[in-house]
């Protein structure tokens, strides 16, 4: 809860009027061949629940940190998934292309949506 209300309280980050969770410039995202990326993974407890949870940031699976929620990360204005590896390209593609990919918990790189206004590139 803490992270949340730091980002709501700073002054450079917005709201989104979707979810009322901070609305981020832009989200660069990192992703594996298996579909996770921010640190949430295929099936986890975080992809289960974060579709409607309403917070921005959750534990860190195994990382002993947070990460910000598919939610969090969909209220962004740009989000920008990369594939720095020519086995995550085949991923991205897919995460980019499905039509209801952002309820498929076993790819969660595929779950961030443009519902909220966010541009998914």
């Amino acid at each position: 809860e803490a992270y949340s209300r730091t980002l709501l309280d700073s002054p450079a980050v917005g709201t989104c009027e979707g979810t009322g969770l901070p609305s981020l410039d832009c989200v660069l995202l990192g992703s594996g061949a298996d579909g996770h990326c921010a640190s949430l993974y295929p099936g986890s407890a975080q992809v289960v629940v974060s579709p409607g949870c309403d917070r921005a940031c959750l534990e860190a699976e195994g990382k002993g940190g947070v990460t910000l929620s598919i939610d969090a990360i969909s209220s962004a204005r740009t989000v920008l998934l990369s594939a720095a590896k020519p086995e995550q390209a085949a991923m991205v593609r897919k995460c980019l292309g499905w039509s209801n990919a952002e309820r498929n918990t076993g790819m969660p790189a595929g779950m961030v949506t443009c519902a909220h206004g966010a541009q998914v590139e």
